[in-house]
């Protein structure tokens, strides 16, 4: 398992966040991805419009690699590339919880039809 440590910090700050998307990506191309954050990314400008920070909660993509365990929360702010990003070592229980949003999204629009 890897990890992300700053130096000195007087404190951590963490910030609310929905995930809108999960993106999975083949593990090269999000071993490249995750080398290249500042690089413009066709599945980011493609998703530009579900990322934004609202009302103290950052909406943003995950993004991962296939058979990966981690993942890359990216708010672009509108741009192709990831302006504000987090490191995230295990992402089970974030991949769940954007399953049981998506069953319950399509359960209400069953339900309206």
């Amino acid at each position: 398992m890897r990890a992300v440590f700053l130096r000195k910090e007087p404190e951590v700050l963490a910030s609310e966040f929905c995930v809108e998307k999960v993106i999975t990506l083949p593990a090269e191309k999000y071993t490249a991805f995750s080398q290249n954050l500042l690089r413009d990314h066709d599945f980011i400008r493609e998703h530009a419009d579900l990322m934004r920070e609202k009302d103290g909660v950052w909406h943003c993509l995950l993004v991962t690699g296939e058979g990966m365990e981690e993942g890359i929360l990216v708010e672009s702010e509108g741009s192709a590339y990831a302006r504000y990003s987090a490191f995230v070592p295990s992402i089970k229980e974030l991949i769940e919880q954007y399953q049981a949003m998506q069953e319950t999204q399509n359960t209400d629009m069953e339900m309206k039809m």
